[in-house]
Protein backbone atom coordinates (compact mmCIF):
# COMPACT_ATOMS: atom_id res chain seq x y z
CA UNK A 1 0.00 0.00 0.00
CA UNK A 2 1.31 3.08 -1.19
CA UNK A 3 0.80 6.68 0.80
CA UNK A 4 0.02 9.98 -1.73
CA UNK A 5 2.09 13.26 -0.83
CA UNK A 6 -1.14 14.93 0.06
CA UNK A 7 -2.10 12.31 2.64
CA UNK A 8 1.68 12.69 3.94
CA UNK A 9 1.16 16.67 4.33
CA UNK A 10 -2.08 16.15 5.85
CA UNK A 11 -0.48 13.63 8.32
CA UNK A 12 2.07 16.25 8.95
CA UNK A 13 -0.42 19.11 9.19
CA UNK A 14 -2.40 17.55 11.48
CA UNK A 15 0.40 15.97 14.19
CA UNK A 16 2.14 19.80 13.97
CA UNK A 17 -2.02 20.99 15.19
CA UNK A 18 -1.95 18.45 17.87
CA UNK A 19 1.72 19.68 19.31
CA UNK A 20 0.11 23.24 19.25
CA UNK A 21 -2.26 22.14 21.06
CA UNK A 22 -0.58 20.41 23.80
CA UNK A 23 2.05 23.25 23.91
CA UNK A 24 -0.61 25.67 24.39
CA UNK A 25 -2.57 24.01 27.22
CA UNK A 26 0.94 23.62 28.74
CA UNK A 27 1.33 26.77 28.77
CA UNK A 28 -1.94 27.72 30.02
CA UNK A 29 -1.38 25.41 33.25
CA UNK A 30 1.74 26.34 33.67
CA UNK A 31 1.12 30.39 33.83
CA UNK A 32 -2.19 29.61 36.04
CA UNK A 33 0.44 27.78 38.38
CA UNK A 34 2.32 31.16 38.34
CA UNK A 35 5.42 29.99 36.73
CA UNK A 36 7.69 32.54 34.65
CA UNK A 37 7.89 32.33 31.25
CA UNK A 38 11.83 31.23 31.46
CA UNK A 39 10.70 28.56 33.45
CA UNK A 40 8.18 27.01 31.03
CA UNK A 41 10.76 27.39 28.64
CA UNK A 42 13.03 25.46 30.87
CA UNK A 43 10.65 22.83 30.70
CA UNK A 44 10.22 22.32 27.04
CA UNK A 45 13.91 22.29 26.54
CA UNK A 46 14.80 25.63 26.24
CA UNK A 47 12.95 26.18 22.88
CA UNK A 48 10.90 28.32 22.34
CA UNK A 49 12.34 30.55 24.85
CA UNK A 50 10.65 32.80 27.52
CA UNK A 51 10.37 36.11 25.05
CA UNK A 52 9.09 33.89 22.20
CA UNK A 53 6.39 32.49 24.73
CA UNK A 54 5.18 35.53 26.28
CA UNK A 55 4.71 37.19 22.72
CA UNK A 56 2.68 33.98 21.58
CA UNK A 57 0.83 33.27 24.51
CA UNK A 58 0.76 36.13 26.69
CA UNK A 59 -1.81 38.22 25.08
CA UNK A 60 -5.62 37.76 26.44
CA UNK A 61 -6.11 34.12 24.43
CA UNK A 62 -6.39 32.32 27.04
CA UNK A 63 -3.51 33.29 29.29
CA UNK A 64 -3.34 35.75 32.07
CA UNK A 65 -3.21 39.48 30.41
CA UNK A 66 0.54 40.84 31.15
CA UNK A 67 1.03 44.08 32.69
CA UNK A 68 2.65 46.97 30.84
Amino acid sequence: MTTSIEELMQNAVDTRRVAQTAIALAVREARAADWSWDRISAALGGSPNGETLRRNFGGGSGGRPEQA
